[in-house]
């Protein structure tokens, strides 16, 4: 299985572009997805086989932060998600990745100052929720979020104040979560267990 990965994107020194990722996502997906091999997507915007396509945390959305790196990574995502979409792979987005895809499909997106730490998660009554306890508690690390969902996407998860946690496309294997699963201490057995159920 081949896991093309959008990373964060900083800018060093005005000149120079770092791709970074956490190397606790990666063992994440490893612990996941058994034998994937994972490919950081860069502006080189490479025809790559992939069978997923993961979209990272870190950076702003250009409509919040016109800062370089912030262009740079959804030039990046655009090219990426487009590209799974008219090959039918799988998608997810991890926070800024859930952030990007669900303004993709014209959701409404907001500023808050009560998502950064620890707090509650609430699951919809649905088929793709089924066989998990009705609230869960995640970490939150964001500073804006999914006020309104676009066409074609669906709740799955919601937060206490009724913004949008997680989300599925109605028809394409495209989903986002708004929580880190890799900034745990350690792994969460329900985040190893929801994860895979993006197919």
């Amino acid at each position: 299985m081949k896991i093309g990965l959008v990373p964060r994107i900083r800018i060093i020194n005005k000149n120079q572009i770092e791709y970074c990722l956490e190397k606790t996502l990666v063992v994440f997906l490893k612990k996941i997805y058994k034998n994937c091999s994972i490919i950081i997507l860069d502006d080189d915007k490479k025809n790559y086989a992939l069978n997923m396509l993961i979209i990272s945390g870190g950076n702003d959305l250009t409509q919040f932060s016109k800062l370089k790196e912030n262009y740079i990574k959804e030039k990046i995502s655009k090219f990426y998600l487009k590209n799974a979409i008219k090959k039918n792979i799988s998608i997810v987005g991890i926070c800024y990745g859930a952030q990007f895809i669900a303004k993709y499909f014209n959701s409404k997106l907001i500023k808050t100052t009560q998502h950064v730490g620890n707090h509650q998660i609430k699951f919809e009554p649905t088929l793709f929720n089924s066989r998990l306890n009705k609230s869960n508690n995640t970490n939150s690390f964001h500073n804006y979020l999914i006020n309104n969902l676009g066409h074609r996407l669906q709740p799955l998860v919601r937060a206490n104040d009724y913004s949008i946690e997680a989300f599925k496309h109605s028809k394409l294997s495209i989903y986002g979560v708004m929580w880190h699963p890799e900034r745990n201490s350690s792994i969460k057995d329900f985040d190893i267990k929801y994860f895979r159920k993006f197919k």
